[in-house]
């Protein structure tokens, strides 16, 4: 039997319209395969999804910290491998229904860059299938996105039209998600009414406009030698030629099974 506290939220949904711009919290958790040759590579994150009438806002939960550490911390000063195992995913995505519009924001060491693209670019198929999750009653749906067929489950009980990462456009709320090779899989965790909710910060007026090809092999450029870019730019580490050759070495191993991007080329 759902408990009390889901079934309070269920009946307030229907006062979005009265909430602040982000009321409602979706929080997921992301296992995905870091090298497509070796399955035994699974790392796990946990992604929040803010949702407002409308509109959203979803980051991986280690991006939220880091930019919380460094609104107080010079990056300047932090160890290399402190810096860059905050998240592998560094980038927020804004949806506006309203616009048909989804904006991913990326900052890419210190340059900022952001692409627009349409909002709904999976052309669902609603399956029969139902079950449960979290007490919810979910739909099977099936698509294809950027080189990946997946299988999602929603329920029209939570009614948004969203999910994790980009995935939109189905009669409710994604709450679980994955590729046919369960490279990626979202779970949700958890889904909550806020109790102070967050406002709609979507300043990204300093931010680059860029291709998504653009930030795309700006990311990999610098994920191939952060160290480079990072020294180019006047970063000082403190460290010996011995040290920053072990770094080095690590980068690069690590660089090169960082091999299975959610989005795949064409």
């Amino acid at each position: 039997m759902r408990s009390p506290i889901i079934v309070v939220l269920f009946f307030s949904l229907g006062n979005l319209q009265a909430q602040n711009p982000y009321s409602f919290k979706a929080t997921y958790q992301l296992e995905f395969q870091v090298d497509s040759t070796n399955e035994n590579s699974i790392n796990s994150e946990i992604g929040v999804l803010y949702l407002g009438k409308g509109h959203s806002r979803y980051s991986s939960l280690g991006k939220a910290v880091k930019d919380s550490l460094e609104n107080i911390t010079n990056p300047v000063f932090m160890r290399m491998d402190e810096y860059q195992q905050m998240t592998d995913f560094k980038y927020k995505i804004f949806k506006n229904y309203k616009e048909n519009e989804l904006i991913l924001a990326e900052k890419v060491f210190e340059y900022k860059l952001k692409y627009k693209q349409d909002l709904n670019t999976i052309d669902w198929e609603i399956q029969p299938e139902n079950k449960e999750i979290l007490g919810f009653n979910v739909q099977k749906a099936t698509g294809s996105f950027a080189g990946r067929n997946y299988v999602a489950w929603f329920t029209p009980e939570l009614p948004f039209l969203d999910g994790p990462y980009k995935f939109s456009g189905l009669p409710g709320l994604i709450l679980e998600i994955s590729d046919l090779k369960n490279h990626y899989h979202f779970s949700l965790t958890a889904f909550q009414e806020l109790a102070n909710p967050v406002d709609n910060l979507l300043n990204l007026n300093n931010y680059k406009v860029v291709s998504q090809e653009e930030l795309d092999q700006f990311r990999d450029d610098y994920d191939r030698d952060p160290i480079g870019t990072m020294q180019k730019a006047g970063v000082k580490f403190g460290w010996s030629e011995e040290d920053e050759a072990k770094t080095r070495k690590e980068l690069s191993d690590k660089y090169k099974k960082c091999n299975n991007p959610i989005e795949l080329q064409d």
